[in-house]
Parts: structure tokens; C-alpha cells; sequence
């Protein structure tokens, strides 16, 4: 079920001044920048080989990036897991009692569907699965 790791996201208060960090401490750029909602949060990815490391900064003043980062600062906040099918992999989960926040698969950054377990799954971060874009037939 579980393709392998999809991103690292890191939860940011400035995602273009923790990108610059990342550029001039490690030589890792972000190569896409996303409005995610929009208005919801700024979105940098930086690839390392396989993985991408996600940089999140929510925007405005509530939600649940806001409440996160009042409550734990900045840091890892999610790993997300590939899929190759979000739904068959959510009905598995379901079939084995296992809690999800999104019981249905939504709309994700950079064209993908996502979908995240229960807060509870792991301690201190969150789970996600992903499913990446199809190519075209």
C-alpha cells in the first residue's frame, strides 16, 4: 500500500526566509512555490533525491497551522506517505480500525489527493498519505 515517503512538512512562520536557510546552509532550493487554499498557506518544495521537504506557513490569523505553531513552534509537523490508490488505501486503513481525520481523499498541494489519519496515529506529528497525479494516457 505504502510506496514510500511522499514529504517531510515542516511547519514555518516564514517559509521564504527558512528556504534561504535551507539554500545557504545545505545548497537545497526550493524549485515550486504554492498558494495553497488559496490564502490557506505558502508552500515551498525542495527536493532531496526521492523526498521532498514541504515548507508551510500558514497564512492569516486562525486555523489549525496557526494553533499548531502557538502551540509546538516550528519543526516537523507531518510525514506524508506515497500511495499509488488514496481510496483503496483509506478503506484498508478503515477495515483495521485505524482513525482518520479525512475520511475521503481532498485535494492536495501540486495537483495531488490527500488524505490524513488521526492526530492520534503517531505522537507528536501528523500522518498523510498521498496519492501524486496520474500521468496522462
Amino acid at each position: 500500500m505504502i510506496r514510500g515517503v511522499h514529504h517531510i512538512g515542516i511547519l514555518v512562520r516564514d517559509a521564504r526566509a527558512t528556504a534561504e536557510r535551507f539554500r545557504t546552509a545545505l545548497g537545497l532550493e526550493v524549485t515550486s512555490w504554492e498558494d495553497y487554499g488559496p490564502g490557506q498557506a505558502l508552500i515551498g518544495f525542495i527536493p532531496v533525491g526521492g523526498t521532498l521537504l514541504e515548507l508551510v506557513q500558514p497564512l492569516g490569523e486562525a486555523g489549525f497551522g496557526v494553533e499548531w505553531l502557538r502551540e509546538r513552534g516550528e519543526g516537523l509537523q507531518h510525514v506524508a506517505f506515497q500511495v499509488d490508490d488514496i481510496d483503496a488505501a483509506l478503506e484498508t486503513l478503515k477495515s483495521r480500525g485505524v482513525e482518520l481525520q479525512d475520511d475521503h481523499a481532498r485535494p492536495g498541494a501540486a495537483n495531488t489527493m490527500i488524505a490524513f489519519l488521526g492526530r492520534g496515529t503517531v505522537e507528536g506529528y501528523m500522518v498523510e498519505l498521498v496519492q501524486p497525479p496520474r500521468a496522462p494516457r
